[in-house]
């Protein structure tokens, strides 16, 4: 916009620049005796300009006058646009405040909360220590009076109590009512969740019962408790979704570490969890080069004496001849009656 502003005006200039040259001009022009210039009068001037200098002053007077309309109008309309964005940026101002307020407010209602939570927690922990204390209690006065008893009854008295029955159920209730839900068919807990929403549904006024004012502050409030679960919910997936990277991470480092502080002999820590056995490397610390033959081909070493080790990119070692040792002709006689009775065997 800056730039327009800047072109209308560069224009308006070369159009004052341009006027002041013409009437330089005219000014140097000789007056005729039959016409005489006054020039304190404007009309008297405009009758001694020819046709094409005065249809040039008409035509340059209206283009001043669109100029300057043009740059009302530009001027009148950057007011209006500037006016809009100042309101929507109070209105953004306004929002802002607001929704930080409902922020504050929240997070001291959720304070408020916890607050209330870690006192009835504590408040329950502080019961549950004064009942197994005062259980305690009553256990060892009882274990006291059945001592007493035991030493002043007499001999032929019982000197045991016999504790009140508990029933199982009592002791046991929920773990009777998970087997008993379990036991449950899939109808049964169908009925029984039906019954369970209609006791929560007939719990809830009617709408036409409640008052519209009531109505629109519990719409609200709900609204507000979805959004603030939904804020909770995000919040949770991303730390679940970081907690997840950190423990990957985690793994990688110990396995790194305990590859390279135990050597290349012990196995991978992966492997353990593993139902095969882990790969074991034949190699030593003292070789340049790893033994990359397979099981059968090290094994062909100790079936075959002959048998050389194969590397790539290694020639053969020379071959090994075997000193040939003479036998006497008895000798290959016993050999070939041996042979002979195994054939005929």
């Amino acid at each position: 916009m800056s730039t327009t502003t800047e072109i209308l005006r560069d224009h308006i200039k070369d159009n004052c620049a341009s006027e002041c040259k013409r009437r330089v001009k005219l000014e140097s022009i000789k007056p005729s005796n039959n016409h005489h210039f006054d020039h304190g009068e404007h009309a008297e001037n405009e009758e001694g300009l020819t046709e094409g200098e005065m249809a040039m002053l008409a035509a340059k007077r209206r283009h001043e006058e669109e100029d300057k309309a043009k740059l009302e109008n530009y001027e009148e309309r950057r007011k209006k646009e500037r006016e809009a964005e100042e309101e929507e940026l109070r209105m953004l101002k306004e929002k802002q405040e607001r929704r930080r307020l409902e922020r504050e407010q929240e997070e001291k209602e959720m304070a408020e909360r916890k607050r209330l939570e870690e006192e009835r927690r504590k408040k329950e922990e502080e019961d549950r220590r004064a009942r197994l204390e005062e259980e305690r209690r009553k256990k060892e006065e009882e274990k006291n009076k059945r001592q007493q008893m035991n030493f002043a009854g007499a001999p032929g008295g019982r000197n045991f109590v016999i504790p009140t029955k508990v029933e199982k159920n009592d002791k046991f209730g929920n773990i009777v009512q998970a087997k008993q839900e379990m036991g449950m068919t899939k109808d049964q807990q169908e009925e029984a969740k039906k019954v369970f929403l209609v006791g929560i549904r007939n719990g809830i006024p009617e709408g036409s019962s409640i008052a519209p004012d009531e109505l629109k502050a519990k719409i609200k409030e709900l609204h507000q408790r979805i959004c603030k679960l939904e804020t909770d919910k995000y919040d949770l997936e991303k730390r679940h979704e970081r907690q997840e990277y950190d423990l990957k991470e985690l793994n990688e480092r110990s396995r790194q570490v305990a590859r390279n502080s135990n050597g290349n002999k012990v196995a991978d820590s992966s492997d353990s969890n593993s139902r095969f056995p882990p790969k074991v490397q034949i190699l030593s610390k003292y070789d340049r080069q790893i033994d990359r033959r397979n099981f059968k081909e090290r094994r062909s070493m100790y079936e075959n004496k002959n048998a050389f080790p194969c590397f790539p990119g290694v020639p053969p070692p020379p071959t090994l001849f075997e000193k040939v040792f003479k036998k006497y002709d008895d000798e290959l006689l016993e050999e070939e009656e041996a042979e002979e009775i195994e054939e005929y065997e």
